[in-house]
């Protein structure tokens, strides 16, 4: 079954770097105020999944509810909770501790393959 997007994003932030590369990326707050980057574990406050390809300084689309498109790092089972790897791709998790974007809907086989994602921030 194939899902639409359908999300709620955060207004006024922006790319902190280029996210040109970084579409479906799992993101969370840079340092400087306003600002988001590239998750780069699954323990990181991350506060939703990148939507467009903003250039620095450019508004980063970032979903945080609703259903989006998530970029696999690897296999990623549907229906299991997913999170970040170290280069802001989903993965599977049942690690408790980790931050969870949310639920793949669909499975993947592939790194890089696209799926939808229920998103629902929280911890595990």
């Amino acid at each position: 079954m194939s899902y639409g997007s359908n999300y709620d994003t955060i207004p006024g932030l922006v790319a902190s770097a280029s996210l040109a590369a970084k579409q479906f990326h799992l993101v969370k707050l840079s340092t400087t105020s306003g600002q988001v980057k590239v998750a780069a574990a699954a323990t990181d406050a991350i506060i939703g999944v990148l939507q467009n390809n903003p250039a620095a300084g450019e508004e980063a689309e970032v979903a945080y509810q609703g259903i989006a498109k998530c970029i696999a790092g690897g296999a990623v089972t549907k229906g299991l909770p997913v999170t970040s790897n170290s280069t802001g791709r989903a993965a599977n998790t049942t690690t408790g501790n980790n931050r969870l974007v949310g639920m793949a809907l669909e499975t993947t086989t592939t790194d890089g393959d696209i799926f939808p994602c229920l998103l629902s921030l929280s911890n595990h």
